[in-house]
């Protein structure tokens, strides 16, 4: 009952913010399991779905792994794969929507969760990360439907506000089936909150299994369209975060002058950021240019002109990724790549993706998101971690003048992702026990 009073409060406050962001769109009354007659018709005639909880891109992203196994393996279940974004609603239907009917996940309340399992009808419920909807999984345990924790992690900023509902939390756990955690200190913490021991298994990083997507044909394609030139180097910033561009420009304004066939792609976390990041790169000099507009034709910046004339005169020396679902394909397109996230304290971002396309990857000192993955990329001399703006210069001068030193992080990098692949197996495994 407490819960249900605080999550109303907290959903009559935060209206009035989706309204204001713009974030209100056709398909709301998704959240409330009202769908449209089309959608309704192809749910209500399903049979033995697996819905899987995928939150915005990034647990959307990690279905690629999952979701072609799940076809193979129970080729008479339907497929729903929901999610709480409108970005992440957007990657899906473009990922999947040949294989699973995309929806948007019912906000917790009681009647929008019983409406929507009215449609979905699931023999499986299957949630990304830590997805904890307490009314959801009250209602899947009350009728014997079975729910599983895949890629499951708690982080450190995670964990404090867990242990302040700890004894309403270890209730809430009980209803879960199994839990298949990314590693030991996930697994330690998620026991710590309450969910059953027994329960509880460590079966690795499905980010590891991600695929392969660029080829030494696909990654010059990848640098043709975005205006690349055999000898420009590409130093991608990836999923970066406020107050973390201005120092990323400022450091690749002390670089081009030393290396002026020295380019730079910013792609922010948030899409709604990109103007901001724009606004920045103008102040310092910069003319951007929005990866969306090039058309595949973008022509590279006048180098030689640009360093003669000064910074202000450079042209489209920094891009900026202002699509979804494409960051990859940059990372693919990389010379170098730092990971947003970490120059602030916000925790860092999954530093995977560039690691399986074995590029050099740098880091700043806030990656406690992800403990286990930097410090085993640390150990293995597959990833430099740098304190600040001069050590980023200073990292990257040093990783640009030594082609060797680069290729043995990247080679470094790939090599740890290899050796750490099978976590979608091993979820599989147990999502088919389950199942059984």
């Amino acid at each position: 009952m407490l819960y249900d009073i605080g999550f109303l409060i907290f959903s009559v406050i935060y209206l009035p913010i989706l309204v204001f962001k713009g974030k209100l769109h056709g398909e709301f009354p998704e959240r409330f399991g009202r769908y449209a007659p089309s959608k309704e018709r192809v749910l209500l005639s399903g049979r033995d779905r697996i819905w899987i909880q995928a939150v915005s891109v990034g647990e959307a992203a990690v279905c690629k792994s999952l979701i072609p196994l799940l076809k193979e393996k129970f080729p008479g279940h339907d497929l729903v794969v929901s999610t709480i974004t409108k970005a992440g609603n957007d990657l899906a239907k473009r990922l999947f929507s040949k294989d699973a009917m995309i929806i948007y996940f019912p906000l917790d309340f009681g009647f929008a969760v019983k409406r929507a399992l009215k449609y979905i009808k699931p023999a499986i419920y299957i949630m990304i990360e830590t997805e904890i909807w307490p009314n959801l999984l009250n209602e899947l345990s009350r009728n014997s439907i079975p729910s599983v924790m895949i890629n499951g992690r708690i982080s450190d900023r995670s964990i404090g506000k867990y242990r302040l509902v700890k004894p309403f939390l270890k209730t809430v756990l009980s209803k879960i089936s199994s839990f298949c955690m990314q590693d030991t200190i996930d697994a330690e913490r998620v026991v710590s909150l309450g969910a059953p021991s027994e329960r509880v298994k460590v079966t690795g990083n499905m980010k590891f299994d991600a695929e392969i997507p660029a080829d030494a044909v696909s990654r010059d394609v990848v640098r043709r369209s975005l205006g690349l030139n055999g000898e420009e180097a590409l130093f991608v910033a990836g999923s970066t975060h406020e107050g973390e561009e201005e120092i990323i420009v400022e450091a690749f304004k002390e670089l081009i002058f030393e290396f002026p066939k020295l380019r730079l792609l910013i792609a922010p976390r948030h899409i709604n950021r990109v103007e901001n990041v724009e606004k920045i790169i103008k102040k310092s000099g910069f003319e951007p240019a929005r990866v969306s507009l090039l058309n595949g034709s973008c022509l590279p910046g006048k180098t030689q002109d640009a360093v003669k004339a000064g910074i202000a005169c450079c042209e489209r020396r920094i891009l900026v990724l202002d699509t979804i679902g494409h960051l990859n394909e940059a990372y693919s397109a990389a010379t170098l790549v730092f990971i947003g996230g970490s120059l602030i304290e916000h925790g860092g971002q999954n530093p995977v993706e560039p690691a399986v396309l074995g590029r050099p990857i740098l880091f700043g000192p806030h990656m406690f998101n992800f403990k286990y993955i930097t410090k085993t990329l640390l150990k293995e001399g597959a990833a430099l971690q740098v304190t600040g703006k001069e050590d980023l210069v200073n990292s990257l001068r040093t990783l640009l003048n030594d082609p060797l030193k680069r290729s043995g992080l990247g080679d470094n990098a790939k090599r740890v992702t290899e050796e750490n692949r099978g976590a979608t197996k091993k979820n599989l495994e147990e999502i088919s026990e389950i199942l059984r």
